[in-house]
């Protein structure tokens, strides 16, 4: 339930493979990533209610997070850049929030998104920006939903999917298949299914199904290491971002839809959904610019819910 099985927990969601590969991106990972826990946390949301679940998930959070100085450090960093003007005392108040935010998410990732659908929407609060979403949802073709590690992003596409179109979730190569078997287990939704980006073919198969009406569902908060990535000013310094959703979505004629699933002080969840960003020939780039502007916003409005436990303006690949 620490932010170090991140890399293994947290779907992350890629892009298409546009391009040649540069430098692949490899996250870190730690000891922590092992079946065995991800089975007994599974084990014990079934036997606890929820806010036991959180509760046991936070006191873990708490006791564990100063033992992983190298995520302490970086979430420090990385907020140091969301809340340039705030004090040593509350950037330290934020990062233990997000280790135990993060073990929240951890906790209801191996409980209440493995659920039927009714419970987990009985923790949905509403849907903010919903006028956003219905317009997108008119058009015959599908969008690109384009999210970051904010939240629970994972519940936040299976709530999507109640619209009635089908949600291709974009995840990169997973280090370990067990691990990756195991979190899909139970999870055979109709409306839902993933993607791993492991091929060439990818882009064509998303490609249609946008085309046919489809949802591809990203994550924008992180560059792939292949050579469409693009150095963008992010809170006032630079960082790369993946352009291959920008890509996809003109080559498909479709928007990008921003939304982000956020959790509520009282442990209850809530839909964030932007302006659709349209992409016309020639101007991913400007689109792209204009979505790191939405993603500045967003975590922002819910800093210590932003789960990068790794310097993210940072641009040498992990080995």
């Amino acid at each position: 339930m620490t932010p170090g099985v991140q890399r293994i927990l947290e779907p992350e969601v890629s892009v298409p493979k546009v391009g040649t590969p540069h430098v692949q991106r490899r996250w870190y990972t730690h000891t922590y990533n092992r079946l065995a826990f991800y089975r007994l946390i599974a084990v014990c949301s079934v036997w606890l209610p929820r806010p036991v679940q959180l509760r046991i998930a936070r006191t873990v959070a708490m006791a564990l997070y100063r033992c992983m100085p190298r995520e302490h450090a970086a979430v420090q960093g990385n907020l140091t850049r969301v809340l340039p003007d705030a004090s040593r005392q509350e950037v330290e108040r934020q990062a233990r929030q997000v280790f135990g935010n993060f073990a929240c998410c951890f906790a209801d990732l191996l409980g209440l998104n493995r659920r039927a659908l009714p419970l987990q929407q009985a923790y949905m609060t509403r849907v903010q920006g919903l006028p956003h979403l219905q317009a997108v949802l008119q058009a015959p073709r599908g969008f690109v939903a384009a999210t970051a590690h904010l939240g629970n992003w994972e519940l936040a596409g299976r709530l999507l999917s109640t619209y009635g179109r089908r949600i291709h979730v974009l995840m990169a190569p997973e280090q370990d298949p067990a691990i990756q078997r195991f979190l899909r287990q139970g999870m055979h939704e109709a409306h839902l299914c993933f993607v791993s980006n492991d091929s060439s073919a990818v882009f064509v198969q998303l490609l249609m199904a946008l085309r046919r009406g489809d949802v591809v569902a990203v994550q924008m908060d992180r560059a792939t290491g292949h050579r469409s990535d693009v150095t963008v000013p992010f809170f006032g310094t630079p960082a790369v971002f993946p352009l291959g959703p920008f890509l996809l979505a003109r080559a498909a004629q479709v928007p990008v839809l921003p939304c982000f699933c956020v959790m509520r002080p009282d442990a209850r969840y809530e839909i964030w959904v932007d302006q659709a960003i349209p992409v016309a020939p020639g101007h991913e780039e400007a689109a792209l610019h204009h979505m790191v502007r939405v993603l500045e916003r967003y975590i922002a409005m819910a800093p210590n819910q932003w789960y990068n436990f790794y310097d993210v303006w940072d641009a040498t690949p992990t080995a």
